[in-house]
């Protein structure tokens, strides 16, 4: 019997599949096509090879088609006359190809992390970590340096390079940068979908806990008392957009630093007297957009800054490129300088946060609706999501009390 396409169409499923096999020499296999009780056709060799009777798959019909099929035969019948299992031949290159796929080298495992945090992680934070990589890791992997040839000694040297050179806290960063990168890896080797496959990168353990060091830490206390926030709003010798940004931030209930100092135009609603900061701007980027309801105090200051914003529409923009937001750090460097100049215990951006947080409550707002405000309030895996204008009237009645409260302080 010789197989043709009209031939192979015109076959039927019966109760019990059969097999039908082509004609050809004993030697080189036999074609042979099996039709299953649904009617799946699948081609297949069947061999003789120490005189053991074999039969290897080659793919159902139409996928692999007839033509495809004779030359997959053809294929395995030169191994059979070179006394080459088809079988064995198939595991070794199956073999050898996964191994070609898990060659990932140091360098495109940086790079296979940046492309995992970008859908993960804050549009700050993302930011953030891809500079530090490129400036305190990358320049000191060698090109052909493996995942599993990485070591602690390796690691110790580009943290105490930083370490070594003063930036304390910049060296806890590439410290726990190196331990994300390691536990992505770990992770992606022992997930599921890699079950049975070889490791893309083959490292074993997070040895980075292992390295420690101290570092000066924020104990996450500071707050300003009100007689210092009425300091710090009426100061006449902070510079413009240091202030802006202090006044912006109590106004709007201490949302997290990124999310107002990177804020552009368009996330501002006048009309509506809202301000809605996007999920790439959140650090919970499932919970999508978080509105902020407006108070009339607010309002002034952020036309002022509309009509000073940059070239990209960025609230607080920088100083030499125009498309971008101002880093942080500006803000920060320019309120220690203010307090070491008033003699005011030092505060950070990030302490305006807890101020909020601190004074809402003695402004009698109670703590389920300052979470609210906040985003704190939903962390259940059943509330993650929820409508972007769900407690908009509890938001809105502690914007109010609170820029009451706020009135008071800084008369």
């Amino acid at each position: 019997m010789n197989f043709t396409d009209k031939l192979i169409k015109a076959l039927k499923a019966k109760n019990k599949r059969y097999v039908l096999t082509e004609s050809g020499n004993y030697g080189e296999g036999r074609l042979q096509i099996r039709v299953s009780e649904s009617g799946t056709k699948t081609f297949r060799v069947q061999y003789h090879l120490n005189d053991k009777r074999k039969v290897i798959g080659l793919g159902n019909y139409p996928v692999v088609d007839l033509k495809t099929a004779r030359s997959k035969h053809a294929e395995i019948s030169v191994l059979l006359s070179n006394n080459i299992d088809p079988q064995e031949h198939k595991q070794e290159q199956q073999k050898a190809e996964f191994a070609s796929s898990a060659m990932r080298t140091m360098l495109e495992m940086l790079d296979d992390f940046n492309v995992f945090i970008s859908t993960r992680w804050a549009e700050s934070t993302i930011g953030r970590t891809e500079k530090l990589i490129k400036r305190n890791i990358t320049p000191f992997i060698a090109k052909d340096l493996m995942p599993d040839e990485f070591t602690i000694d390796m690691a110790r040297d580009i943290i105490y390079r930083v370490y070594n050179r003063g930036a304390k806290e910049q060296a806890r960063l590439v410290r726990s940068t190196l331990m994300s990168i390691l536990k992505f890896a770990i992770d992606f080797d022992n997930s599921p979908e890699q079950y049975k496959k070889p490791n893309l990168y083959d490292i074993k353990t997070n040895f980075i806990r292992d390295i420690n060091f101290e570092t000066p830490k924020n104990k996450g206390e500071r707050w300003l008392s009100e007689v210092e926030l009425k300091k710090v709003w009426n100061a006449d010798d902070l510079p413009y957009y240091t202030q802006q940004y202090i006044k912006l931030a109590l106004l709007l209930g201490g949302q997290r630093v990124n999310e107002v100092y990177g804020s552009y135009v368009s996330d501002f609603d006048l009309e509506n007297k809202t301000f809605t900061i996007p999920a790439n701007r959140i650090k919970v980027k499932q919970r999508g957009d978080h509105i902020v309801p407006l108070c009339e105090t607010a309002i002034p200051i952020i036309k002022e800054l509309m009509q000073q914003a940059g070239k990209a529409g960025q609230m607080f923009p920088h100083r030499d490129d125009p498309t971008a937001t101002a880093h942080v750090s500006t803000i920060r460097m320019a309120i220690l300088r203010w307090c070491e100049k008033h003699e005011m215990e030092p505060f950070n951006p990030r302490d305006l946060r807890r101020t909020c947080k601190t004074l809402m409550g003695k402004a009698g707002i109670d703590k389920i609706n300052r979470d609210i405000l906040q985003q704190h309030n939903k962390f259940d895996v059943s509330s993650v999501h929820y409508d972007r204008y769900d407690y908009m009237k509890e938001k809105r009645q502690s914007i109010e009390v609170w820029e009451d409260f706020i009135y008071c302080a800084i008369k």
